[in-house]
């Protein structure tokens, strides 16, 4: 009975590193108060900076696998901004010099959001969902080359992401 418990053991493990699920890293940040499925393990970028909205911090915890890109950002405010949703992903876009595909609006347990997917240039793509909590902006973000934004793991990452209180 041993011996194919074993088995079966061996033969999901084959399967999910087969899907790429079993690669998905559980990553909790404390201090930011989120987590995530990343599909590696995350490495961490500080910066500071200013803008309309006051000075802020951004902690952006971020892998690079595969030749895409995933990551989390929080940008804390010393005080709340004002939600605007459609000015950040304006400023988005213009940052990145990106054509909106599509947004939707989003909810993550109780907490509104929105949901971008951007056409990049050298046709890459980005999907974006960003969610304000307080003095807090959060964003979680895949980048990769066209017609991956789908891909199981990605739903994956997406999908996990949760704020934690």
């Amino acid at each position: 009975m041993r011996a194919a418990t074993a088995r079966l053991a061996m033969l999901i493990t084959a399967c999910l590193l087969l899907t790429g699920l079993a690669a998905a890293q559980p990553f909790k940040d404390d201090a930011g108060k989120f987590s995530a499925r990343f599909p590696a393990a995350p490495t961490l970028d500080k910066q500071e900076g200013s803008s309309v909205s006051g000075p802020h911090v951004h902690y952006t915890w971020e892998v690079d696998h595969e030749g895409r890109h995933f990551s989390v950002t929080y940008t804390e405010y010393t005080t709340a901004p004002v939600k605007n949703y459609d000015k950040n992903v304006m400023g988005m876009l213009a940052a990145t010099k990106g054509k909106l595909l599509r947004q939707s609006k989003i909810d993550l347990r109780g907490v509104d959001g929105r949901e971008t997917y951007t056409l990049l240039p050298d046709n890459a793509v980005m999907r974006q969902r960003l969610f304000q909590v307080g003095n807090r902006l959060y964003q979680a973000v895949y980048a990769g080359p066209f017609g991956t934004e789908s891909r199981e793991d990605v739903e994956v990452f997406m999908a996990s992401f949760q704020i934690l209180e």
